[in-house]
């Protein structure tokens, strides 16, 4: 009778064990649909008529690592205007851009406008003031071979935890592939260690901070500094289309088996190549490990909870997207 009591009771759990498997099969199908709900681009960019980009307006370049060929908007207007549609078309509806002030007139209620290390704490504080800075960024001062531990910068992390707007912080990539070679000579692939910020932010524990790129491709330090560190978040601007589409998948699922899925924005760091953001929208839409619920906090809850959206903001935000669907 015993024999029997205990061959029952495995077949129960056996069978426990089979409805759990199928119910997460379907769960991983069903829920890795279309998201269709409102994105914030944490990362993008307006510029001009100084900029060094404009030598590349209207002319071709042909990424190396995946062989696509991307071809600039034929000026800065253009490169906005076709922005703003991609946006509009994708329910785009809050982006961090920096130099955002020149997009501001066209779409005021778009444009979180982020200002960073070109510009003086001074300068910074006033734009503040006058509710024309949102982000202290894009901060970017390893172009210049600049580590985040140097003296020149802790004014610029001081004044983001002061004012208590965030600080989006670049480590990594150093511009294109080779980029040092020809038009960043200041980088180095090893000055973009996530790791190096730990003394800066042990030392700013209310600092809200979010690394540019998801301080790719070091994966092992980003896991590590997120575990240590719970105001870190990161944004997967440039690494979800300058990438070839397996890497930046490698590295995002990475972060998300890490349990850092609440942290992670989406963002496209959209320069002068518009059709770069449609083409980073699919690398999450196409993410077959994500689940619909992982796609829109990357997409934008996790994003709106950073920046402390009001629950009335994100309500509008939801009901437009709908209406656009």
């Amino acid at each position: 009778m015993r024999t029997v009591s205990i061959l029952l009771w495995l077949l129960f759990l056996l069978s426990c064990g089979t409805k759990e498997e199928s119910g997460t099969v379907k769960e991983a199908v069903t829920s890795n649909t279309h998201y269709t709900g409102p994105i914030i681009d944490m990362h993008s960019h307006a510029f001009g008529p100084e900029s060094g980009l404009n030598r590349q307006l209207g002319r071709a370049y042909t990424n190396p690592l995946t062989e696509k060929t991307y071809v600039a908007a034929a000026s800065m207007e253009a490169a906005k205007n076709q922005t703003l549609e991609i946006y509009r078309k994708h329910n785009v509806v809050k982006a961090m851009v920096g130099s955002g002030e020149l997009w501001t007139e066209e779409a005021p209620e778009l444009v979180m406008i982020g200002n960073g290390y070109e510009h003086s704490i001074n300068e910074l504080r006033h734009r503040h003031s006058a509710g024309k800075l949102q982000v202290l960024g894009e901060v970017a001062p390893n172009y210049e071979g600049i580590l985040p531990t140097d003296e020149k910068m802790a004014p610029y992390f001081d004044l983001a935890e002061e004012l208590q707007i965030p600080i989006a912080y670049h480590l990594y990539p150093g511009g294109p592939p080779g980029g040092a070679y020809f038009a960043y000579p200041m980088t180095r692939a090893i000055q973009g260690k996530p790791l190096q910020m730990e003394e800066v932010l042990f030392a700013r524990p209310e600092m809200k901070i979010y690394i540019m790129h998801a301080g790719w491709p070091y994966l092992e330090d980003m896991k590590a500094l997120m575990f240590a560190h719970l105001q870190v978040y990161v944004d997967v601007g440039v690494i979800n289309w300058m990438l070839p589409r397996a890497e930046f998948h490698h590295f995002l699922k990475g972060l998300v088996d890490a349990g850092f899925g609440k942290r992670i924005m989406f963002g496209v760091d959209q320069m002068v190549w518009p059709q770069s953001i449609e083409e980073a929208i699919e690398s999450i839409q196409s993410a077959d490990f994500l689940t619909l619920e992982q796609k829109a906090d990357i997409f934008y809850n996790n994003a709106a909870r950073f920046m402390d959206f009001p629950e009335e903001m994100i309500q509008i935000h939801k009901n437009i997207a709908v209406g656009t669907n």
